[in-house]
């Protein structure tokens, strides 16, 4: 089933401008260059029409792609309607800068065709070249089945998307070509295109460009609700297709040669044609409605239209289809099976054929045509005048040589079975004057030549404003009481017409929708809302008198709402939502369908939507839905804030399409939704067979929010939700790798994962801050009474009279409460030793253990600091509350208190927890002395002999006789060379300096740091605590600033000095600002490494925040380190870090109005 988009509820567009204009340069490329139009020099033959044509193409500081660049290619991975990936190489070219481009090569890259997709962006005027470029894109993906199983395709995207400006320029001839599938646009439009003039021709197609599919859409002007705007200035534009859904068309110039099967070569809102040429074939066995169509105007003022079959004719249609049709100049060629209908001439009479007139001078100038202007107008070098649309009565050539004037009248009249013009000499011809009244009473008088009898049969058209006629008793002229000219009715007053608006049947000044509402548009005979068709929002022009009613209607953050708060209005929305997919609507009421049979509220089958549906809060109930879905079949847009209750989904006769309570595939957003107490019946078989059965197997999916999630599900809940019948369900939605699901939960029977919860985790108000994602501050959406005085709520509830909940910790466990709680735990713990091992049992929960082990090991001296280490274990469940034991290691010497890790001795480590003891002892050694060598004062006088002959009496000593003083060197050599080294007591440390071997005085003592644990004051009064003393400079943490609560800015150091000894401050504590309402700004120094959780909660003055450092990471900033500063601060972080810094700090605090910004 082809699904086509139909233009929205023709909301009354902008007058287009009619604007002829040869050529236009890019104002930036112009404002230094003098030039003359090319038409004026290739007159005075300064050049050829040709060249002057290619100096119109801005090409000056043109970025190229040559599509036969490899390197262009990227990878792209496709997720199909069946949720089938496939990898895709493509070419995608993003132009996002106002400039020139230039396009070129061909996407045919090794033999393979290369996908290629180019987008304007929005906001963006860019002026595309094509110069020799080949694009023909191949690939596909199903995009859907119909009815019967078969696959529907559509293409990945097309070549050309112009959200923002396009002018289009074709240097060379070039083509582009998209994929033979269902959904086939070459270029989508929902901004505007221009095409300007070349020296090349722009070939559009579908496919082989043959016709093989009978609606290809080569140009379309809507995607995702937006609507775009197609001129034809210059240049050559061929195309085998239509061009479809566009907002406003215009032509004043160029060439368009087209050829479209079985459908309208052109549908837009207004159609204007002033200038240009357009050749059209007509193809396929059977013909449309008409070949040109316009849901509101066409109007055609100049050019020439050839509208030809392509096949021998099996039945006739109109040239133009519109409910306001005006031709007023130009030449139409058509086929006798093509005929005009409807359409009106400058005065209004009927145009219900074109002619040929003949015995006219050759190659003459024609000035006008029944005193209408018709520029650019010549007779063939036969005399004649070929395709002319002229009325059903005695016309007036006039050539702008002397002035001479031709009569033809309707042969039809005079000659029977005949349908020509004949030249007529007995007819009288009257100068007549039209006396032209502005809206200011200023008149103007034009003389015009017309014949007796002839008509004005209504408002006069000049190709831009519409005049009301009035005879000479100032009645209105209409097609009931026409103005006959006349030998006595040879002048006219035309008053320009100025619409009469009505709101609410009262006449308001200007024709300017006001604001205030949306309002419609009351048809004929129509009084109620409910009863128009077409809707106006504030600020659109009424180009004619119009009825207008109030709509019930909302401004909501800058967009307007229809609302919806009855049953009974439910049909007059699901008609708007048919005519625009993009309508917005707020419901103001609980929907009741009283378990009643209902269909969707959206359009039954094949509803694409791409508005808001905000619920705000209200429920869709007790419905017996008659669909597979209660809102659309594919969200493209945001559904949210509304809430279903006792749905059920009543089993379908047919399952080719997936089926959820609120929607069939969700490829938008559904946030803050809820589903509870409701039933989807399942098919189980398929029923559709062959080859594509598999497939359609895998479409027979339900879901309780939506059959599948292509998109964003965020802050939804299913409670309730029962599955019967045969078929797959999912408690939420099918899921696909490219869809995200954010805080989303159903109730189950048990915890199990991340989204499932028991029903205990919903009453206790657990799922509700889960929902909420901790925000208790009254931006939240969710609320629910659980410990409050109110009647609890087994769910969370959108209502804000509820309770907030709050988590946090009572005692050592979790909990939620609808008052604050201690943001951490506290344990009240029984401590018991044994050894070196504590062990501490949480008295209001045993599951909750901390285990310390305290060890130390003997070390030589080396000059540095020598501690005991505390190893903390804690249970899985302790883990859970995140929090630490504050546990102190105490060192003495000899029974005193010690603080000394470095110098020579034994040293006793202790922990005392709750009157449990642990302790360990360790020595610290000096460090052993060289063993020096004997050298001879002299040379010996005389050789030894070999064997002494007296022994000596006294062994020599190996080393010094004596130990220099001070010194420790703990092992003194013997004497005897026999006994070896032997070792000695060392002797108690000393309180003085040691003095190294060598040394003659001992230096000055280096002044040791505190001891990890130890805190510190700085001279300014700010706190620290002493992290690490184990590298060249130990490090501290700030836990206290001295400026809390009064100085306004902060500057956290890199260093700070304490006692002569110089600490690396390279954390901030826990809560170490929390709660300063003083604190503007901050600047966080360049060696932090850590932040803890709370550190700057609720600064809520804190506007500046500067970070310098590079070393943080999501795991060392705490949670809501920066949460509750100001609404609008600024946060500052070094430019290469700016991506991954933005991910920990949203997680951390900073989200919404606040900025995160990159250091200068």
């Amino acid at each position: 089933m082809r699904r086509q988009n139909y233009f929205n509820n023709r909301k009354i567009r902008r007058q287009a401008k009619k604007v002829i204009c040869i050529a236009t340069l890019t104002a930036t490329m112009l404002t230094s260059i003098p030039f003359v139009s090319y038409t004026d020099a290739y007159a005075k033959g300064q050049t050829t029409l040709e060249e002057m044509k290619a100096l119109s193409i801005p090409t000056e500081d043109a970025t190229t792609y040559n599509l036969s660049d490899a390197s262009l290619i990227t990878d792209k991975t496709i997720v199909d309607y069946f949720g089938r990936e496939t990898m895709v190489k493509v070419i995608e070219i993003n132009i996002t800068e106002n400039g020139n481009y230039k396009i070129t090569g061909s996407n045919e890259i090794n033999g393979a065709l290369i996908d290629t997709h180019i987008v304007v962006a929005e906001g963006v005027e860019a002026n595309i070249i094509f110069d020799g470029a080949t694009i023909k894109n191949d690939d596909r993906y199903g995009d859907d089945v119909d009815g019967c199983g078969s696959v529907l395709y559509s293409q990945l995207f097309p070549i050309l998307d112009i959200e923002g400006k396009a002018n289009l320029y074709v240097e060379k001839d070039s083509s582009l070509t998209s994929a033979a599938v269902d959904n086939n646009p070459v270029i989508c439009v929902t901004g505007e295109m221009t095409q300007q003039e070349g020296t090349g021709s722009l070939k559009l197609a579908v496919g082989s460009g043959e016709g093989v599919y009978s609606q290809e859409q080569v140009i379309c002007g809507y995607k995702n609700g937006k609507w775009g705007n197609v001129t034809i200035k210059g240049g050559k534009l061929d195309f085998t297709g239509s061009i479809y859904n566009v907002d406003q068309f215009t032509m004043t110039g160029g060439t368009i040669t087209s050829k479209v099967d079985e459908d309208q070569v052109i549908m837009a809102n207004d159609i204007n044609i002033s200038g240009g040429v357009w050749k059209h074939k007509q193809g396929g066995d059977s013909m449309p409605s008409e070949i040109i169509g316009a849901y509101d105007s066409i109007t055609i003022s100049g050019g020439s239209l050839n509208l030809l079959r392509g096949k021998e004719a099996g039945s006739s249609c109109r040239a133009f289809g519109g409910d306001k049709v005006r031709i007023i100049g130009g030449t139409i060629q058509r086929d006798e099976s093509i005929y005009i209908q409807d359409a009106l001439d400058a005065y209004a009479n009927k145009l219900d054929d074109s002619f040929t007139l003949e015995n006219l001078p050759e190659n003459a100038n024609v000035k006008a045509i029944n005193g209408v202007p018709a520029a650019g107008l010549t007779t063939t070098p036969e005399g004649k005048l070929e395709n002319i649309p002229l009325p059903d009565a005695c016309n007036i050539i006039e050539l702008e040589k002397n002035g001479n004037i031709y009569q033809y009248k309707y042969a039809a009249k005079y000659v029977a079975d005949t349908k020509s013009m004949v030249p007529d000499t007995e007819t009288k011809v009257y100068d007549v004057t039209l006396k032209f009244t502005n809206e200011d009473g200023s008149t103007t008088e034009k003389t015009v030549k017309l014949a007796d009898g002839f008509k004005i049969q209504g408002q006069y058209f000049d190709g831009v404003d519409f005049y009301e006629c009035l005879d000479a008793n100032d009645t209105v002229v209409t097609d009931t009481n026409p103005f006959t000219i006349s030998e006595s009715n040879k002048e006219v007053t035309l008053k320009k017409k100025a619409a009469v608006i009505t709101v609410d049947g009262k006449e308001i000044e200007g024709n300017v929708v006001p604001e205030g509402s949306i309002y419609g548009i009351l048809p004929d005979g129509g009084e109620k809302w409910t009863q128009c068709a077409d809707l106006a929002y504030p600020g659109d022009v009424m180009k004619e008198d119009t009825r207008l009613v109030t709509i019930p209607s909302q401004k909501r953050e800058g967009k307007w709402f229809v609302e919806l708060g009855s049953t009974d209005e439910v049909w007059w929305v699901k008609n708007q939502i048919r005519n625009n997919s993009s309508l917005n609507v707020v419901l103001v009421d609980d929907l009741d369908f009283k378990n009643e049979e209902a269909k969707s509220l959206f359009s039954e089958y094949f509803s694409f939507y791409y508005g808001i549906f905000d619920g705000d809060g209200h429920v869709i109930k007790n419905m017996e839905c008659t669909e597979l879905y209660v809102l659309p079949e594919r969200n493209y847009g945001v559904i949210k804030n509304v809430h279903f209750n006792n749905i059920r989904i009543q089993q379908p006769r047919s399952n080719t399409t997936r089926s959820g309570i609120i929607c069939g595939n969700n490829y938008g957003t559904i946030e803050n939704c809820s589903v509870e107490s409701s039933v989807i019946e399942m098919l189980g078989e398929v029923q559709v067979g062959g080859p594509n059965k598999e497939l359609c197997e895998g479409l027979n999916v339900y879901g309780a929010l939506t059959g599948a999630n292509f998109g964003t599900i965020r802050r939804c809940f299913a409670s309730g939700v029962t599955f019967s019948g045969d078929g797959v369900s999912y408690p939420i939605a099918q899921d696909f790798s490219k869809s995200k699901l954010e805080n989303v939960y159903y109730q189950a029977e048990v915890e199990s994962g991340e989204i499932a919860k028991s029903a205990t985790q919903f009453a206790s108000g657990e799922v509700c801050s889960l929902l909420n994602r901790g925000v208790t501050d009254g931006s939240q959406y969710w609320y629910q009474n659980i410990d409050n005085d109110a009647e609890k709520d087994a769910v969370p509830v959108p209502d804000r009279s509820h309770g907030t909940v709050y988590s946090g910790y009572q005692g050592c466990t979790k909990a939620y409460s609808n008052t604050e709680l201690s943001d951490t735990p506290s344990h009240e713990v029984k401590y018991t030793a044994e050894n070196n091992v504590l062990t501490g049992v949480c008295k209001a929960d045993p599951s909750h253990t901390v285990t310390m082990t305290l060890t130390a090991e003997d070390a030589e001296y080396d000059g540095k600091e020598h501690k005991a280490v505390l190893n903390k274990t804690y249970s899985d469940m302790w883990k859970e509350a995140e929090t630490d034991v504050d546990a102190k290691i105490i060192y003495t010497r000899d029974g005193k208190p010690a603080t000394d890790l470095t110098s020579t001795g034994t040293i006793k480590a202790s922990v005392t927890m709750g009157g449990a003891v642990i302790e360990v002892m360790y020595t610290i050694k000096a460090a052993p002395t060289p063993t020096p060598t004997a050298t001879p004062m002299a040379s010996p006088s005389a050789a030894p002999s070999a064997t002494p002959t007296v022994s000596p009496s006294v062994v020599p000593s190996a080393g010094p006789t004596a130990t220099p003083a001070g010194t420790n060197p703990g092992i003194v050599p013997s004497a005897d060379p026999s006994e070896g080294n032997k070792s000695t007591a060392t002797p108690a440390p000393s309180d003085k300096s040691v003095i190294a071997p060598g040394e003659t005085k001992a230096p000055a003592a280096a002044k040791a740091p505190e001891t990890t644990g130890t805190k510190i004051a700085s001279k300014k009064g700010d706190t620290y605590k002493v992290t690490d003393t184990s590298g060249k400079i130990p490090e501290v943490e700030l836990t206290k600033s001295a400026a809390k609560k009064k100085a306004k800015t902060v500057v956290i150091p890199k260093t700070v000095k304490v006692d002569g000894v110089n600490y690396k401050v390279t954390a901030i504590a826990e809560k170490a600002f929390a709660g300063n309402k003083k604190l503007k700004t901050v600047v966080i120094g360049a060696d932090i490494e850590k932040i803890g959780a709370k550190a700057f909660y609720k600064c809520v003055n804190l506007k500046k925040v500067t970070i310098q450092t590079t070393k943080l990471k999501a795991k060392t900033v705490g949670a809501k380190a920066f949460a509750k500063i100001h609404k609008k601060a600024v946060v500052k972080v070094p430019k290469a870090k700016k991506k991954a810094y933005k991910k920990w700090l949203k997680k951390r605090g900073i989200g919404g109005k606040q900025k995160i910004v990159t250091n200068v």
